[in-house]
């Protein structure tokens, strides 16, 4: 099953690189993949538990609720929908804001800064690499 998947996925991968090229192909395709990465970072951080019941709730329900647009993103990105590259630059800046914010001062609802692991790690450098590629893919459509 999952071999008649990898090749209908490969097929139809080609026929795409005729018309949009393989480079850009390519690049929508490495960004869609780190989006889905970091909405699978995120989705792991539903389950954080803080001091504050209601900042849990809170906090858990944000990360849901970005994760499930970064997925939307990944499947807009490898649809090649060009208005939308905006916006998930935008979505990225905002969450590299955000994260940067919670570490530098006290976290809203938590009441004091929140402490850098490795998730902290991989989202600040997944947000700094999507911001880039999102620029990137702007860029590239608007010179095609």
């Amino acid at each position: 099953m999952g071999k008649i998947l990898f090749i209908s996925l490969w097929k139809k991968y080609l026929m795409a690189e005729k018309e949009v090229g393989i480079a850009k192909l390519t690049l929508r395709w490495t960004t869609a993949i780190l989006s889905a990465l970091w909405a699978g970072v995120h989705m792991v951080l539903t389950h954080a538990i803080l001091p504050n019941s209601t900042a849990t709730m809170i906090y858990d329900t944000f990360f849901g609720f970005t994760s499930a647009l970064a997925i939307i993103a990944a499947v807009l990105i490898i649809q090649g929908i060009k208005y939308s590259y905006p916006l998930i630059t935008a979505f990225y800046a905002i969450d590299l804001a955000l994260l940067s914010e919670t570490r530098l001062g006290p976290a809203l609802f938590v009441g004091k800064k929140l402490p850098f692991n490795y998730y902290v790690d991989i989202s600040l450098a997944l947000d700094a690499i999507l911001i880039v590629l999102s620029l990137v893919l702007i860029l590239v459509d608007k010179r095609s």
